[in-house]
């Protein structure tokens, strides 16, 4: 299975995925983010901006490198990567038409507690994520997929739930 974690920039992602991935066995996570670095950083000037999802072989090498993955070695993939963009769910249907189980998980907090988990991880006031609160909250919650508040949870209870939430097959939004 694809357990695409998706939700505003500093909400716990990460920290998330990490939790999950010693709790399932056999699973590793998927630096999305690597990849977004290779290709952004092969085009002169950035021309696309500095979005991942707005470089088109971003998706299409997040794709194609999970699908195999998933094909060749049979593990659970952990994907702590926001998406924003509405055509980057492309990269789940996809999955999903490949006949891969791929849930998307979004996660959710209020203004407060993303500003202050970004400060708590050592980023200033004026940095980029600080910048893209309030765009990357209202994108991610228009996403189709299994939101979870994340809002006075701690991680190991986040993790339980988010488990719950995946093998119970709760519905989708």
């Amino acid at each position: 299975m694809i357990i695409w974690i998706s939700g505003p920039y500093g909400v716990g992602k990460s920290t998330l995925a990490e939790a999950l991935a010693e709790k399932l066995e056999n699973a590793l996570i998927f630096d999305a983010e690597e990849i977004g670095n290779g290709v952004r950083g092969s085009y002169p000037d950035c021309p696309y901006g500095f979005i991942f999802e707005d470089y088109p072989l971003w998706g299409e090498f997040c794709y194609k490198l999970l699908k195999d993955v998933h094909e060749n070695f049979q593990r659970d993939i952990l994907v702590p990567m926001t998406l924003v963009r509405p055509h980057s769910h492309g990269i789940i249907r996809r999955l999903r038409r490949a006949g891969i189980k791929t849930k998307l998980i979004i996660l959710e907090a209020s203004y407060q507690n993303v500003h202050d988990r970004i400060l708590a991880r050592g980023e200033g006031e004026g940095c980029w994520c600080m910048e893209q609160i309030d765009f990357a909250r209202q994108a991610s919650g228009t996403l189709p997929g299994i939101h979870v508040n994340t809002d006075g949870k701690e991680v190991e209870a986040l993790c339980r739930e988010v488990l719950g939430l995946i093998y119970d097959k709760k519905p989708e939004r």
